[in-house]
């Protein structure tokens, strides 16, 4: 990992709109995959900002990234009682970066619309949609059906400049180069 400076990092305020943007994502995917809110809060995942990633998390070229993590509950030692844990890590210096670059991708939106591509990942996997490990062919096509899902639910939230960050990437093509 590169050496990371305090720009590099979101600020509280950042923070602050992460917190916003999470709920909203949260109820557009779930809603379009008819999740109830029990079920949806089985689902086991958590958004990690730079600042509490470990090194291999950190990545170049995407904004975001979902890692997987086999988990067991404490003092458990059998495999049956192993579970799957997926890690949306945001790569807080990659989106910063863009959002200096460019003066139309407002953070709120802009958050937004990456946690909803990383949750319909998620879900994706939950559901065995997708499977984590898979070919390249495979993730370049799962990496274009998500963003078509993604781009689909975000032209459905009423936050002022998602048109924009629609726009941007629509563009793009997709959320970088780091698949899943």
């Amino acid at each position: 990992m590169d050496l990371l400076s305090k720009e590099d990092f979101f600020s509280k305020e950042m923070l602050g709109i992460l917190d916003e943007a999470l709920p909203v994502a949260e109820e557009s995917v779930a809603d379009f995959y008819k999740m109830s809110t029990s079920r949806w809060g089985r689902l086991r995942y958590d958004v990690k900002t730079a600042a509490l990633l470990f090194d291999h998390e950190h990545v170049k070229g995407a904004y975001a990234q979902v890692m997987r993590y086999v988990a067991m509950p404490w003092q458990c030692s059998t495999s049956a009682s192993a579970f799957t844990v997926y890690r949306i890590c945001l790569q807080d210096k990659a989106i910063l970066q863009r959002m200096r670059e460019d003066e139309r991708l407002l953070s709120l939106p802009f958050l937004t619309f990456i946690l909803v591509h990383e949750l319909v990942h998620v879900v994706r996997f939950s559901k065995h949609l997708q499977l984590f490990d898979a070919s390249i062919e495979a993730r370049i096509r799962e990496e274009l059906r998500v963003q078509e899902i993604t781009d689909s639910l975000a032209r459905k939230i009423t936050i002022a400049g998602m048109d924009a960050v629609r726009s941007f990437f629509s563009d793009s093509g997709g959320l970088g180069v780091d698949l899943f």
